[in-house]
């Protein structure tokens, strides 16, 4: 085969490389790659996109394509900084680290490579180790992904407004009701503050409920900022009234979490809610965050769902309208307790909601479960505590389950050290089940 027909497969794959079009790039890097094996550039490029699957392979093709590329036809700024881009974005923070380690070793000029290291270095309050007496082993943490900060998510209100069936409000009974009085938030607030010492945690306003709900919603904010901490809301956004009072309070951080921009979708969804309300509430919000010159940083966050998916262009073009940000995430089956049911049911044919995730429990158990050695402890568990309206402390933010393991006994917050707490989280027997099934949240590492 000649040279211009190499010549003319590099080109093409590289244009369904840049197009997004990654298993027709593939197969044209491989044909290639069949007429010259030692071709640099498409070494490279084919071991990039292996990784976006998640084929850890393809870093060895990486490896290959530098060794090879005598003439530094690969500029290695550019290239190690979208390998640690790509780890990251897989959840292989310590693959990431590897080529971190190689960029400060060879120099290399990252241009965001304090933040990167952020992400990936273990944060000071967090020892790197530890035992589980639940798994009798010692277990590796890591940089949290879902904030670098301790994270503590209280629900200021039990209950919600809504019932979605993917939460555990729509689809399990006997979820307590009640809001949590300004006082034990006060108290609450101060104790995070005594035993976090000069590490500043993050306080999430909420895990299963509607903040909203909470007419103190914005003296508990200004609480938090007095403390100098920050805070983080997230609404359903049915609720009219308190908009202008929450953007008065100033909230760091604020998410507006929606589906679909179809009543008949969205009401299953969402169900109980109504999208016209939501979407007359974004120009609410909008105007008291600009007479109130807020610097809240506000986004809708989009549950994808298999029939929701196809309105990501539309629901952005909305966020930018109105000046937010738009952040799209998979909707997933919570608590963890529905989760295992439906794995148990085995590969029955999903119905309903089940069948519009796009990784059903099942699904999530068997793709994950390759890329997870089992000696990396749970996010979860390690960089977060979940407190109930009532003061009472869940095991983790994802399940319902009580702290105790014993009947009819709570372990409150203020009545117990963080060690302490620290303690009976991992000695907790649902943990065992959770992570034998891979629905904990942590790292992948194989």
């Amino acid at each position: 085969m000649s040279t211009q027909t190499l010549n003319e497969l590099l080109l093409a794959a590289t244009e369904c490389y840049q197009l997004n079009l990654t298993e027709r790039a593939e197969n044209l890097y491989a044909q290639a790659l069949r007429i010259n094996p030692r071709h640099a550039g498409a070494l490279f490029n084919m071991g990039t996109l292996l990784l976006r699957r998640g084929v850890l392979k393809g870093d060895a093709l990486v490896q290959d394509a530098f060794a090879l590329d005598a003439g530094n036809e690969i500029d290695r700024n550019k290239a190690v900084h979208l390998l640690i881009q790509i780890y990251l974005a897989q959840a292989y923070k310590k693959h990431a680290q590897v080529w971190l380690e190689y960029a400060a070793i060879h120099q290399l000029e990252i241009p965001d490579f304090n933040a990167l290291k952020k992400q990936i270095e273990i944060p000071a309050y967090l020892e790197k180790t530890i035992y589980s007496p639940a798994q009798k082993k010692q277990l590796e943490r890591y940089s949290p992904i879902e904030s670098n900060s301790y994270v503590y998510a209280i629900d200021i209100v039990g209950g919600c407004n809504l019932r979605c069936p993917t939460c555990p409000i729509g689809n399990k009974d006997g979820m307590a009701k009640g809001l949590m009085q300004k006082e034990l938030f006060a108290n609450i607030l101060n104790k995070i503050c005594m035993e976090s010492g000069e590490y500043s945690p993050d306080i999430w306003l909420f895990n299963w409920s509607e903040p909203l709900l909470n007419e103190r919603l914005p003296d508990y904010i200004k609480l938090i900022h007095s403390a100098q901490l920050t805070s983080f809301v997230s609404t359903n956004l049915n609720i009219t009234h308190r908009i202008n009072e929450l953007m008065q309070a100033n909230p760091t951080r604020l998410k507006v979490s929606i589906s679909s921009l179809k009543q008949e979708i969205y009401g299953i969804t969402h169900e109980r809610g109504n999208i016209n309300t939501v979407i007359a509430n974004f120009e609410t919000l909008a105007l008291a965050r600009d007479r109130n010159k807020s610097t809240t940083d506000i986004w809708i966050g989009h549950h994808l769902y298999k029939n929701t998916a196809e309105e990501m262009e539309q629901i952005q073009a909305l966020a930018n309208q109105f000046g937010f940000g738009y952040r799209p995430s998979y909707a997933i089956m919570a608590p963890i307790e529905k989760a295992l049911s439906l794995i148990e049911k085995g590969d029955e044919k999903p119905s309903g909601i089940e069948a519009q995730l796009f990784f059903h429990p099942n699904s999530i158990v068997k793709n994950v479960k390759p890329k997870r050695s089992g000696n990396m402890d749970c996010e979860l568990r390690f960089n977060m505590t979940a407190i109930n309206y009532d003061g009472s402390v869940s095991l983790c933010c994802g399940t319902t389950q009580d702290l105790s393991e014993k009947a009819n006994e709570k372990i409150y917050f203020m009545e117990h050290t963080t060690s302490k707490i620290e303690a009976l989280k991992y000695q907790h027997s649902f943990c065992t089940v959770c992570i034998r099934n891979n629905l904990h949240l942590t790292i992948q590492d194989l």
